[in-house]
């Protein structure tokens, strides 16, 4: 072990400038790929999006949201109240953490009398929130679904060719930069192919560092998501944009599977790497 260490530092010791920038570019890459893969999984609907729709859609129901001091009995007067009203056609009682996790208390899931007028609807919606113990009231249009896309089609598509460039793109430049880091260490390589090194060994020392580059893009991505998801937590007013990154445990997901697909992707760097030294020029009596 301690012998594969000497022979990787003297491997770290073999990079120049131009080696250098190679890697660097490479491992850029890989981290815009894997924040590209994360995009798809961290942009989700916001609970505004979910629960408002658009205001042009049509209505399906109105969430009339409940003081959790509330007491059974008046919560019970309340439904009746509301139910007997010509413009109401369901109403319906909720706990709110059945829509939103963090929130307590209850509400009134209000479905109108069909087709309400705009007049009737401001008027049904003035009469709710004059109401005792009711803290908002959020309107739900058919068009917010809870599995749409908040992504149009056109950043899908713009986020697909960017993870397919940067993946090319990493290869690339892995090659290029293995091109010149294996010339400066030619030397070395003929001397441990001379004293009978066994190759698996040099494969192993390429592959490392692919595993490396590819890890340092992970770690990379872990700590601009852990910063940007405090940033995001600090906001008042989440958009979809941000949604999901106020989810710790989405963030910490999406970290640690980029993580280990950052290392794959390393691996298949390395990989590229170890394919180089086949080349004449590393042969020990050229």
């Amino acid at each position: 072990m301690s012998t594969f260490l000497y022979v990787f530092r003297e491997l770290l010791g073999a990079i120049r400038a131009r080696s250098a920038l190679s890697f660097l570019l490479t491992g850029l890459l890989l981290f815009l790929f894997l924040a590209a893969v994360g995009t798809f999984f961290l942009i989700v609907p916001s609970n505004a999006a979910r629960e408002g729709g658009s205001a042009a859609a049509p209505l399906e129901a109105l969430h009339v949201g409940l003081s959790p001091r509330l007491s059974s009995a008046s919560i019970d007067g309340l439904y009746l109240e509301i139910r007997e009203r010509e413009d109401v056609k369901r109403i319906e009682f909720r706990f709110a953490q059945e829509l939103d996790p963090e929130a307590t208390g209850g509400l009134f899931a209000i479905e109108p009398a069909a087709a309400i007028a705009a007049d009737d609807l401001a008027e049904l919606t003035l009469y709710l929130g004059s109401l005792n113990g009711v803290t908002d009231i959020v309107e739900v249009r058919a068009s917010a679904e809870a599995n749409a896309s908040p992504l149009p089609l056109a950043a899908r598509i713009g986020l697909l060719l960017v993870i397919v460039l940067a993946a090319a793109g990493s290869f690339w430049s892995a090659r290029r930069g293995y091109r010149e880091l294996l010339q400066t260490f030619a030397g070395e390589i003929r001397t441990m192919r001379l004293s009978g090194t066994a190759e698996r060994t040099l494969f192993s020392l390429l592959m490392a560092f692919g595993v490396l580059v590819g890890l340092l893009a992970g770690l990379m991505l872990l700590v601009v998501l852990t910063l940007l998801h405090y940033v995001a937590a600090a906001q008042a007013t989440p958009s979809a944009w941000i949604e999901g990154l106020r989810s710790g445990g989405r963030v910490f997901g999406v970290s640690l599977g980029n993580l280990f697909l950052g290392l794959l992707l390393g691996a298949l760097v390395g990989l590229l790497g170890t394919s180089l030294i086949h080349s004449r020029e590393f042969d020990p009596l050229p």
